[in-house]
């Protein structure tokens, strides 16, 4: 509890020094009265934040249900229906987050106060940032009152299938319309969501759900390691073309990747994301080379290790909303 609490905190506390550092905080509209607030503004990076929060901690169960605390597709255990209820419980979080979102987007991007959104409605609506999100929150609902009283893994795939869609919205309409460089970095960026959130999520859940049972946490931490090696090579590879995507398109070509990535602030806040990554790697390797063999006596090194990796991880999500938002 404590661990979550602090990563967390880590994530939102990153997400704002990342935000000044890159000079990409929200300031007052230049325009005079008649836009949202700063208010408003600073509303969307936290909102996303809790998003993000809640779709780790949503993935984190559904993981821990069906791969983690897998039964071979029959009933569940009781720390599988444990888990199928909080995936249910977060995606109600992730959906309402979500829709707060898109209203706040919409706001931001008409540069309409919110309580007058209603009358620009058809306007909101065709904004793609807003339907994309829009959609993501109907699916969460759905996944939210589907996966509720699901008593198998087998069923409980399904949910993980609705949430992986889930994710697929926004990541597409992440980078600006109209670049050469979108079609390469976007589909980078779908699977790199999707590989980091099924990675942290997985830790999450490991940490939530392993520890209630010594005996059978070396076989959860064995199917673990073997989503956390697979998603971390796919998080490697997707979030390096996805990256040179990015600094092509803001530098105008492949030529002047280096060039952006040493002297934008988007830069800065990539190499700060990339050392996270990198830790995390070693950590990984650290604590399954040298720390598994005390689950057998306390296993305080083991778990101390393991919060320390999500509060990393937590650094990492806070760089990432910041970079979302950073142009």
């Amino acid at each position: 509890m404590a661990g979550g609490v602090s990563a967390v905190i880590v994530a939102a506390l990153t997400m704002v020094i990342a935000l000044y550092a890159a000079g990409s905080e929200p300031h007052r509209s230049d325009e005079g009265v008649g836009g949202p607030g700063l208010f408003v503004k600073w509303l969307l990076p936290l909102f996303h934040l809790v998003s993000t929060l809640a779709t780790v901690g949503c993935a984190g169960a559904l993981l821990a249900a069906v791969v983690l605390l897998r039964t071979d597709g029959g009933p569940l255990g009781l720390q599988g229906r444990r888990a199928i209820r909080d995936a249910s419980n977060s995606a109600i979080i992730w959906a309402a987050a979500t829709f707060v979102s898109a209203v706040l987007t919409a706001a931001i991007l008409l540069n309409t106060p919110v309580d007058l959104l209603r009358l620009r409605l058809d306007d909101a609506l065709a904004v793609p940032e807003v339907k994309a999100l829009l959609i993501t929150g109907i699916l969460v609902v759905a996944l939210a009152v589907g996966v509720r009283r699901v008593q198998t893994s087998a069923a409980a795939l399904l949910g993980v299938l609705v949430a992986i869609g889930a994710l697929v919205p926004p990541a597409l309409t992440t980078f600006p319309r109209n670049e050469s460089y979108v079609v390469l970095a976007g589909a980078a960026l779908v699977l790199h969501v999707i590989s980091a959130t099924t990675w942290v999520g997985g830790l999450a859940g490991l940490v939530r759900y392993g520890r209630a049972s010594r005996s059978g946490l070396p076989l959860v931490l064995e199917r673990y390691s073997q989503v956390a090696l697979a998603s971390s090579i796919v998080v490697l590879v997707s979030g390096v073309i996805s990256a040179v995507g990015r600094l092509a398109a803001k530098g105008g070509g492949y030529d002047a990747v280096f060039d952006v990535l040493t002297t934008k602030a988007y830069g800065g806040l990539l190499l700060a994301k990339t050392v996270a990554f990198v830790i995390l790697i070693i950590g990984g390797w650290f604590h399954r080379r040298h720390a598994i063999g005390d689950l057998e006596t306390s296993g305080h090194r083991f778990w101390q290790l393991v919060i320390g990796e999500l509060i990393v991880m937590a650094v990492a999500i806070g760089l990432s909303i910041a970079l979302a938002k950073t142009i």
